[in-house]
This record gives structure tokens, C-alpha cells and sequence, in this order.
């Protein structure tokens, strides 16, 4: 029986248990917007086809059905057998309504169901008072976000009015229990109350429970009622090291405004005493993104001084065109990374940066505008050593793309000028300017290419070089002719059908000698030694330097490509062969490079299998049959969740008494179907003995609703310092992440996947 010619008697009576249960609805515990779906569970149920399909009908307008109905006026009217009021998109379904107009009452019976704005509420009965605006329903069977996976109970939800709802005996999690068992967490409240005004929730005497067991407590903690952030307390975080003692951090949240936030927080140290820390992030279309951290401690008692730090970061795209970032990084003394930093990407450093780049980029060319300096923590490095600051540093370059069997024109061009405490200071202008003819099709290439290296200096000279020009000029002409061939051939391996190829290629570099020894060395350094330095035009890295030449390469490379062109395999060989001495050297005490060869470069990436991966380089000196320098890496990642690497490497500078040689592994691989172990040992492997330069190891849960990570720490916090006796540090890093909900305790990721090649989360 349709109801619907009924509809101005009941309509008032409809709106207010609509808006009710909205509030009702939209105020329920919500998750991130991140939340993992647990799979189908929890499907809320489905929602009844709609009676009217109109497609340009009112969504105000409120539509009842019911198999019977008694409308009694100014008395009880009472609907019954699969009652419907429907509102546009939300829908109320219950066995029975009755609506009293005397005392402006409403309650609805059996089977009580709620669609709406993507919530589903589920009761036994709902109670409407529709002149204060109240409704109770109790008990609350089910409360679901239907694309958040959030559900719960309670034993009676409470509204007053379209902003506040209080709920008592509350439960809610975003796990699937599944067909037994509890949930891997959930969230119990003697009393939760909603504030959809201030986008605020308040639950008393809350208990969080992991499998069914009560684990932690709290008598009074407040959340947002959707995904914003909120102002409040970041779970704490503790350890124990060598440094600092036993320490403490509690940070606080500052939700200040949706493009702004803050974190300050309390580290206390019982060796060295309380710091205070602090980050403000701001971001806006405006201005970009900045960051600032800084960090004070008033009085360190092992230090007997007070110590700061600073970090400021900013980048922005102005225009289409124009670009700045910035970065200035400051600490108060060199030994403040050492003792108070938590990790060896920190304890190692021994520059800070001062820096602000602005950028344009144009069509065919580019341009830097840089300002930069440094700030030296290590003080084994004397002061002549040290970096310069570039104020500022100009750098013009054209970018067009090379054109075939064209004449293309290409250049760069650089004014700096150099400055620091001691030596000699000035300024550098750098114009290298080049035509290229490149000639390439299918099965060869050939690229001749000429160049014009000019540098011109207005030096402040010391006193000890006042017999030099202040004004030296350089201008060194280059010619190379670059060339190589592609042959490749069908190969069949294990019924696929691939593609071998070998491609010879053959690089020559004239350039003749300019002395040198008269200029100064603001930025100069070797270039390090690789497969690529091979076809280099010049040996040295940096302006000050234009390395002598007549050379030829000789190399080759071999590919392994799959069906679709993948390369599964590369090796890659090549040496350097002289026809005359290199006479232009950084120290001139060192004399001329005599040799007649470089040292052998291989190179090797290879996919033998699905899951393996292996990449592998060697630098061989032929002359003292001895390898000065190589490198392995294996990877075995069986999926995902699973992977392990080993490297090794092995650098020599002069000799073996100066060798560098290091390993590493590292792996995260499951002991069940949702623990992994994780960890990384990495050690320098000394002539006498071993050192560890990091060590990690722990466990770490993850389901589609809760991560949970415990792992203990230990480095070297002295890295790169003078101290003779290494100082460690050690500590305990835990993280627990109720997915849809909340997190706690920061996250790792970036951390594991840094020390962790292959690392990716489960869920």
C-alpha cells in the first residue's frame, strides 16, 4: 500500500529523522582517508532499489511507502511491513514507524537501517523528539563508512539538535574480525561525544585493544570527526645511547591552518638535559613550501655550554619559467651532529649547506642564479681545504635538443666569484662554446665536435703570489670524434625469443697543453673513475682545470633484450689508451701522468632471473695488476614483502694502506602472514679489524588495518671525526599505525627504503 498522498501530514516528522540521523551518521568515529579496505567482510549492505526514478525529482522532497498505514490526525499514526522514507539519497527502512503529533514523538522499530552520504547505521530502535530536536537509538547493532571501512557499536547513540551526538559503551576499528576472533584493533569508550560544529570527538575512559587485549589506556583523548588534522599529542618516542643517556621525546601537533602546521616537542636527556624542538611547514600558492626546524638546549651538562641548531628548506615555482630553493643549515659547534644526532646519515656529515638557487628556464637555453657556502663540522679539515662560497654564482646554458646531420651549436657560460678566509679569493668567467655534426642512423653513429674552453680571472692574490697576474686568461681549443656501431642478432633462451647485441664504439680527444700552475683551484677536483668517464672531454670536475689530451677510447657493450625491447642484461668494458704524457695535474708537486693506459672500466647489470638482480663494476690497473676499484650488489626479491641485498665495495685512492672497503646487507622477509624481520648490517672491513658503521634489526607487523614496528638501532656517532676511539649510539625505534584512524611515532618508510634497497610497505 503506497503511502504517498500522506505525505504532509508526516513531512516535518521525515525532515527532522532525516537531519538526525545525518548528524548521527557523518559524527561517527571516521578514518583517514588512506584507509586500507579489509577486504568484502564488512560490505555494507546493499541499499534498496529507490521507489521513484525520476530522473528531475526534487532531492528535498520525502518520499514514504510501507505495506500498511494508519494516519491518524492530531493522534498516533502508525506505519507498518517494510517502511521506507526516502530523501534523494538517503534512505530509512525499519519494520514499523509510529509518529505521535500530540507530543511531536516518533519512533521507528525492527530492523532499524540507515543509507546515506556513504554511512550505513544499523539499530533496534530509533526515538525522535522533534521539538528539542533530540533522537536515541539504542542499541546502535552497526555503524559503517562505507569507502572508509570504519565500523562499530554502541549501546545507544544520542543526538541534540544537528551538531552534537554523544554515544555510550562504544566500539570501533576498520579491520575485518572475519568469521571469528577480534579484530587486529579496536577502539572501546564508556562514552564518546561529537561536536560537528567544531570537527572535534571526545572519548572518556577509552582502552585500545590489539587481538582482544586491553593494551593501553587513556581516560580522556580528543580526534577530528573527519579526515583533517587535528591540534594534539604525538605519541612519544624513547631510547637509550652512549651520548645522551636515557632519552624521552613528547611532541605536540599544531593544526594551525590547512596550508600550515607546527610540531614542538620536549627531548629529555638524562645525561644532557631537556631540548626543546620545533618545525613550522607552510605551504601556499603564493610563496611555495617552507619548512623551518630549529632545535635549543639550554645548558648540555656534558658539554657545559648551551647548543642550537637551525634548518630552514623553501621551494617554489614563481612562473612558468622561474623557480628558487633554498636551504641553510646551522649548528651551534662542529661536535652538535656527533652527540646529539640520531642516526649515521647525520653523524657523518662534515659540511652543512648555505644555499638559495633561483632558476629560469627557457626554450632552447637555461639559467642559475646561485649564492652558496658551507658550514665545516669537521675540524681535521685545515682551513685551506675547505669549500669556497660562490657570491654568487651565474650559470647560462643552452639546452636545444641535438638535431641529425645538422650542425648544432651548444654552449655554457659561468661568472663566479670565489671567496674564503684564507688564500686566494676572486672572480671566474667561463665561456665553453662547442659545434657538433652528429651523423646517425639504424646501425652506426659518428659525432665530430669542436670546442673553445676560455676563462678569464680578476684575482685578490696573497702575498705569497703577488708575483702573479692578477688577471690570467686561458683559452684551450678541443676536438673529439665520437663513434660507434649497433650489431645484434635473434638468440633463443628457455623457448623465448630475445635479442643479443654488441656495439663497439670508439671515442677520440685532442686537446693540446695549456699551462696551468698560475691559476688558482676555487672548485677543482679529479673526476671520479667510471665507465662513463671514459668519453669525458675533460678529466677534471670543476672550471680551474683543463686536463691535456691525446687519447682514444676503446669500449664496447653487449645487451640481452627481452620480447619487448627490456633490457635484461648489460656489460659494458672499455679503456682509455695515451698517446703522450698528461702534463696538466691539480698539485704540481705530483709531475705528469706517465702512463700509457687507463685502467680497464667494466661494468655489469643483469636480471638472471625473475628475482634476481645483480650490478657489478671493476676498475683494474693493469699496471700494478690490482683492483683499485670495484663494487658488487646482488638483490634476491621474492615479492614484495620480501627481499635481501649484499654489496661489497672496495675504493683504493693511492695504495692498499689507503683502501676503503665496505659491506652491506640488508634484508626485510616475512616469518608469517603478516610479521617480517627487517634489519641492515653495514661494516668497514679495516686491515686488522672490522667496524660497524650501522647496524639495525627488528620485527614489524602489518594487516590492512594496523602497523606495528619495533626496532633496535646502533651507529657511529663520531663518523668522520678525529676522536681515535669510535662512539656509538644506540636506540629503540617503535611505530604503531592504526590504519584509518591515526599513526603514531612518525613514519619509517623513507628510513627502511634508504637503508633498505627493494623495501616496500605490504598494504
Amino acid at each position: 500500500m503506497s503511502v504517498s498522498d500522506k505525505l504532509p501530514l508526516l513531512a516535518p516528522a521525515m525532515l527532522a529523522v532525516f537531519a538526525v540521523f545525518a548528524v548521527a551518521a557523518s559524527a561517527a568515529l571516521r578514518a583517514d582517508d588512506g584507509a586500507a579496505q579489509c577486504g568484502p567482510g564488512l560490505e555494507v549492505p546493499d541499499r534498496p532499489a529507490a521507489e521513484s526514478t525520476e530522473p528531475d525529482a526534487d532531492p528535498a522532497t520525502i518520499r514514504l511507502s510501507a505495506d500498511a498505514a494508519d494516519v491518524a490526525e492530531g493522534g498516533a499514526s502508525r506505519l507498518s511491513g517494510n517502511v521506507r522514507v526516502e530523501q534523494g539519497e538517503r534512505l530509512l527502512a525499519s519494520d514499523e514507524l509510529v509518529y505521535d503529533q500530540s507530543d511531536q514523538v516518533l519512533e521507528a522499530t525492527g530492523n532499524v537501517r540507515f543509507w546515506g552520504d556513504g554511512v550505513f547505521v544499523a539499530g533496534d530502535r530509533a526515538r525522535a523528539e522533534i521539538e528539542n530536536e533530540s533522537i536515541t537509538v539504542e542499541p546502535v547493532t552497526a555503524f559503517m563508512l562505507e569507502a572508509k571501512q570504519g565500523h562499530g557499536r554502541a549501546a545507544d547513540i544520542r543526538t541534540v539538535g544537528t551538531e552534537r551526538m554523544t554515544a555510550n559503551d562504544v566500539t570501533y576499528t576498520t579491520c575485518d574480525p572475519g568469521d571469528s576472533g577480534d579484530p587486529d584493533w579496536r577502539l572501546t569508550a564508556s562514552r564518546v561525544e561529537f561536536d560537528r560544529a567544531g570537527d572535534t570527538g571526545v572519548a572518556h575512559d577509552t582502552w585500545l585493544e590489539l587481538e582482544g587485549q586491553r593494551v593501553f589506556y587513556l581516560p580522556w583523548i580528543s580526534f577530528p570527526l573527519s579526515s583533517q588534522r587535528k591540534s594534539g599529542f604525538l605519541t612519544p618516542t624513547w631510547g637509550a645511547g652512549r651520548s645522551t643517556g636515557v632519552e624521552l621525546t613528547t611532541p605536540y601537533y599544531f593544526n594551525l591552518a590547512p596550508n600550515r602546521d607546527a610540531t614542538l616537542a620536549a627531548r629529555a636527556m638524562s645525561d644532557r638535559g631537556v631540548q626543546a624542538q620545533g618545525e613550522l611547514r607552510f605551504l601556499s600558492r603564493t610563496w611555495g613550501f617552507s619548512r623551518l626546524a630549529a632545535e635549543v638546549l639550554p645548558y648540555d651538562a656534558e658539554f657545559d655550554d648551551d647548543r642550537t641548531a637551525f634548518d630552514l628548506a623553501h621551494r617554489h615555482a614563481w612562473a612558468d619559467r622561474w623557480s628558487t630553493d633554498a636551504r641553510l643549515e646551522w649548528v651551534s659547534d662542529p661536535e652538535y651532529l656527533q652527540d646529539l644526532g640520531t642516526d649515521l646519515s647525520q653523524t657523518s656529515r662534515t659540511h652543512l649547506p648555505r644555499r638559495f638557487d633561483a632558476s629560469y628556464r627557457g626554450d632552447d637555453w637555461d639559467a642559475l642564479i646561485r649564492f652558496a657556502d658551507f658550514q665545516t663540522l669537521d675540524r681535521t679539515i685545515l682551513a685551506h681545504e675547505r669549500p669556497y662560497a660562490r657570491l654568487p654564482q651565474v650559470l647560462v646554458w643552452t639546452n636545444a635538443p641535438e638535431r641529425n646531420r645538422t650542425l648544432n651549436f651548444h654552449a655554457t657560460a659561468e661568472l663566479a666569484y670565489f671567496d674564503r678566509r684564507s688564500l686566494t679569493t676572486g672572480a671566474r668567467a667561463d665561456l665553453r662554446p662547442s659545434l657538433s655534426y652528429p651523423i646517425r642512423d639504424a646501425g652506426a653513429f659518428v659525432t665530430p665536435k669542436a670546442a673553445l674552453h676560455i676563462t678569464r680571472y680578476d684575482l685578490n692574490r696573497t702575498d705569497a703570489e703577488a708575483s702573479l697576474d692578477d688577471r690570467p686568461l686561458r683559452v684551450v681549443p678541443s676536438f673529439s670524434l665520437d663513434g660507434g656501431m649497433f650489431f645484434e642478432r635473434p638468440v633463443a633462451l628457455d623457448s623465448r625469443s630475445l635479442t643479443h647485441t654488441i656495439e663497439p664504439r670508439l671515442y677520440y680527444l685532442l686537446v693540446p697543453f695549456s699551462r696551468q700552475d698560475d691559476l688558482p683551484n676555487f672548485d677543482t677536483s679529479r673526476s671520479s673513475f667510471s665507465f662513463d668517464h671514459l668519453f669525458r672531454e675533460n678529466r677534471f670536475s670543476g672550471g680551474d682545470r683543463m686536463g691535456d689530451a691525446s687519447q682514444l677510447t676503446l669500449a664496447v657493450t653487449s645487451r640481452l633484450l627481452d620480447e619487448r625491447g627490456g633490457e635484461l642484461a648489460r656489460a659494458s668494458l672499455g679503456q682509455i689508451r695515451y698517446f703522450r704524457d698528461r702534463k696538466v695535474v691539480l698539485d704540481e708537486a705530483d709531475g705528469p701522468e706517465t702512463t700509457d693506459a687507463s685502467d680497464l672500466v667494466a661494468e655489469l647489470e643483469a636480471r638472471p632471473a625473475r628475482k634476481w638482480r645483480l650490478r657489478a663494476s671493476l676498475q683494474y690497473d693493469t699496471d700494478a695488476s690490482r683492483a683499485d676499484k670495484n663494487a658488487v650488489h646482488v638483490r634476491y626479491q621474492q615479492d614484495r614483502r620480501s627481499v635481501v641485498n649484499a654489496a661489497y665495495r672496495l675504493v683504493r685512492d693511492v695504495g692498499p694502506e689507503e683502501a676503503v672497503e665496505q659491506a652491506d646487507l640488508s634484508f626485510a622477509w616475512p616469518i608469517g602472514s603478516h610479521w617480517r624481520a627487517i634489519g641492515r648490517w653495514s661494516v668497514a672491513l679495516d686491515e686488522d679489524t672490522e667496524r660497524t658503521l650501522e647496524a639495525f634489526g627488528g620485527l614489524a607487523y602489518e594487516s590492512c588495518c594496523l602497523a606495528f614496528r619495533a626496532v633496535a638501532r646502533r651507529f657511529l656517532s663520531n663518523a668522520g671525526a678525529s676522536d681515535s676511539e669510535d662512539r656509538y649510539s644506540n636506540g629503540l625505534f617503535l611505530q604503531l599505525e592504526l590504519k584509518g584512524l591515526t599513526g603514531s611515532g612518525g613514519r619509517p618508510d623513507a628510513r627502511f627504503t634508504r637503508s633498505i634497497p627493494g623495501y616496500e610497505n605490504e598494504f
